[in-house]
């Protein structure tokens, strides 16, 4: 028998997204969008060269993908809840030291923490406690809670700057860091749960007591072990490092195309800014295309839209000529909805394929894949254009690469394992 389910409203599970939602708004859109702004500052203050200081880029990427198998594991251990805690306490930290570098090798120190924090605070967390809270309906909360990032690289930029301009990047920084005290710490402590029997409730509102309420209240799955020895693990990990080496690539390095193409200096980055914005509605797309098609299919599709990205500059900006916004409204669109696609279905398809029980582990494991995409996307276009005076072979190379990714894609089964499934317990 079924078991009912609880009003919409007084499902907890939706309070744990708008939680997430506003955390990620901090820890994402810091982590992952703000340092640009600073760098020219970092630059002039440290009096050092672009490449000097961008090898900080490198090494907080490099901590970012090696520290996520080990937050997925504490995770395990000790709860989403005390990690995610834990790790926002420190990213204040983080901003707090950043604003009394000197030296170079300060810099990547606190990068390397920096690359730490992120993993602890952003992806990882949040796509496990999403998976605890929400089966039926993940698709679509995943994308909730993951808008939280984008929305944050769309404002904390900006707002950045103003700190920049009326306080110095120190300044600044020191803003930041109180801020995560501040504003992002208590709700957390407060409200945070790590799944829905903490509240006596059971994943998407169900409620327990029955048949159907304990089959809905317990984790179920395959061990890390078991899933690593798997076609389908190896199969997303490449797409993964595939689809991001692409996208990294293109987003790293549009600036530079843009301007050595004859866009203006103020038109240029705004490749990247609409495509940014783009990714808000397009994870919220996503997330409902989740909960009712395939998520192997929209993997695939994912792919089709990051071999789109490089397609349309080379067609439209380099072969047409078109110097204006409609190369760039162009492009943001199919940027945009290649980084929202597989953001959100990347998650929903490690829970399809291993189910939650040790969600945490084998998502912090294809995180890997982060350091791998980063490290060799935009190193590998910009050496490219160095030699050639063009980035038009780093373009196909980024093509061939998401093409590829559609073909692994349409070669999972993400059902595969699921008569291995147990629960946390042991038990089938």
């Amino acid at each position: 028998m079924a078991s009912p389910a609880c009003s919409p409203r007084a499902y907890y599970g939706w309070r744990i997204v708008a939680l997430m939602f506003f955390t990620l708004f901090f820890t994402g859109g810091h982590g992952f969008y703000t340092f640009s702004v600073y760098l020219p500052r970092l630059i002039e203050a440290l009096k050092c060269d672009v490449f000097s200081a961008t090898i900080a880029v490198a090494v907080w990427a490099i901590v970012v993908g090696l520290a996520s198998p080990v937050v997925g594991a504490f995770m395990q251990r000790f709860g989403a809840r005390n990690v995610l805690i834990a790790a926002t306490a420190a990213a204040g930290a983080a901003a707090l030291l950043m604003s009394v570098v000197t030296t170079l090798w300060q810099l990547y120190a606190i990068m390397g923490l920096s690359g730490a924090v992120v993993a602890a605070s952003t992806l990882v967390p949040a796509q496990t406690i999403v998976t605890m809270w929400f089966r039926k309906y993940r698709g679509r909360a995943m994308a909730l809670t993951l808008m939280g990032i984008g929305l944050g690289g769309l404002l904390l930029p900006p707002i950045t700057s103003y700190l920049i301009a009326h306080l110095g990047w120190r300044g600044a920084y020191r803003v930041i860091g109180l801020l995560f005290y501040i504003v992002v710490l208590p709700p957390l402590v407060l409200f945070l749960k790590n799944r829905p029997a903490d509240v006596g409730q059971a994943p998407d509102g169900l409620t327990p007591g029955n048949e159907g309420g304990a089959t809905a209240h317990t984790l179920s799955g395959v061990s890390t072990r078991r899933a690593v020895r798997s076609l389908s693990f190896w199969l997303i990990v490449g797409i993964y490092v595939l689809q991001l080496y692409a996208t990294s690539a293109i987003s790293t390095n549009t600036q530079v195309f843009a301007e050595h193409q004859g866009f203006s200096m103020m038109m240029a980055p705004l490749f990247m800014a609409l495509a940014l914005g783009v990714t808000l509605p397009g994870r919220l797309v996503t997330g409902v295309l989740c909960d009712r098609f395939s998520p192997k299919v929209l993997m695939a599709i994912a792919g089709l839209f990051v071999a789109a990205g490089p397609l349309a500059l080379e067609i439209c900006v380099v072969k047409l000529g078109w110097i204006d916004f409609r190369a760039i409204g162009l492009f943001a669109l199919l940027q945009g909805g290649a980084v929202a696609t597989n953001a959100i279905v990347l998650p929903v398809l490690v829970g399809r394929c291993f189910g939650d029980r040790e969600f945490s582990r084998i998502m912090g494991l294809i995180m890997v894949g982060f350091a791998i995409g980063i490290l060799l996307g935009p190193t590998s276009a910009g050496r490219i254009f160095d030699k050639t005076g063009s980035y038009e072979m780093a373009f196909f190379i980024c093509i061939a690469s998401a093409l590829l990714s559609v073909v692994l894609a349409l070669l999972i089964r993400p059902d595969a394992l699921h008569a291995e499934f147990k629960t946390a317990g042991g038990h089938p």
